[in-house]
């Protein structure tokens, strides 16, 4: 017998109460919020993630009604995914235990049901909803600053490479401009790589560039002017300043590539295959 529509949103309900736990789910939560929902797609009429993130109905309101073993598994299964989602702190581990002790699972299936793999695949329809897409958004922005941090750190342990003579600051320099120009290259595929940026935006990412070289040699500058008074703090002058430049320079190439006039319907779905193919449904 399928499940009613009440035990379903009582699941709906349960995971949601999962994701809130520890206050507003962070974009890692919300989006293994939306895979868990995918599992007892389609949602009752009338139901969002937005409306079940705010319901503010306790959890033991819910869980008596979810009656079907396939529904309890299901659910105890979505919960671990979220509260994994970014480390299980004290309080997921004690609603989880409920959740065991509720849906009478033993510790051998619990156990079972969390090393099983809860993802959307490419074409597991996504819930859609302004709130997905925002978390998706603020998800990829997150992606990409953590990328632009990791090439500024490499950058910087080029500046710190102890190397002295002839050719060998020019060297590194050209090492950190392989590296900016490969962070480019990714930033731009992480973005679907858009196309029909106008010229201010072209203008743009190129005062941004000059900045960059601009900020580098104002961290090499200020470095070195502290290493009078500290010592040896004019040897971190050139991870200083090929840091400051390259973080400088993502930022401005990631401003560019989200800054045109018209959605580029081509690179979205190239960025969110998810997302876009769930729009058409």
């Amino acid at each position: 017998m399928p499940p009613t529509d009440a035990e379903k949103l009582a699941c709906l309900e349960t995971l949601a109460s999962v994701a809130k736990l520890t206050g507003d789910p962070t974009p890692r939560e919300f989006e293994a919020f939306l895979a868990a929902l995918n599992a007892f797609a389609p949602l009752p009429l009338g139901v969002t993630p937005e409306g079940l993130l705010h319901d503010p109905t306790p959890v033991e309101h819910w869980l008596p009604q979810i009656q079907t073993a396939a529904m309890q598994q299901q659910v105890y299964r979505g919960a671990v995914a979220i509260a994994r989602s970014k480390g299980i702190d004290p309080q997921e581990v004690a609603l989880l235990a409920q959740l065991r002790e509720t849906f009478q699972l033993s510790p051998e299936l619990a156990t079972a049901l969390a090393r099983q793999p809860f993802r959307a695949g490419p074409s597991a329809p996504l819930v859609n909803s302004a709130l997905t897409g925002m978390a998706a958004l603020i998800g990829r922005e997150g992606e990409v600053r953590r990328l632009i941090f990791d090439y500024a750190l490499g950058a910087a342990i080029v500046g710190l490479v102890p190397l002295r003579g002839g050719g060998i600051l020019e060297i590194k320099f050209l090492i950190v401009l392989l590296l900016i120009l490969k962070m480019i290259w990714d930033i731009r595929t992480f973005w679907g790589k858009p196309q029909g940026q106008d010229v201010l935006a072209v203008m743009g990412n190129l005062f941004g560039f000059m900045a960059a070289v601009i900020a580098g040699f104002l961290a090499w500058c200020t470095l070195v002017g502290l290493g009078v008074v500290i010592p040896y703090a004019g040897a971190f002058a050139p991870a200083a300043a090929f840091a400051t430049a390259t973080w400088v320079a993502g930022q401005s190439t990631t401003q560019f590539y989200t800054s045109q006039k018209r959605p580029d319907f081509t690179a979205l779905m190239r960025a969110f295959p998810n997302l876009m193919s769930s729009s058409d449904q």
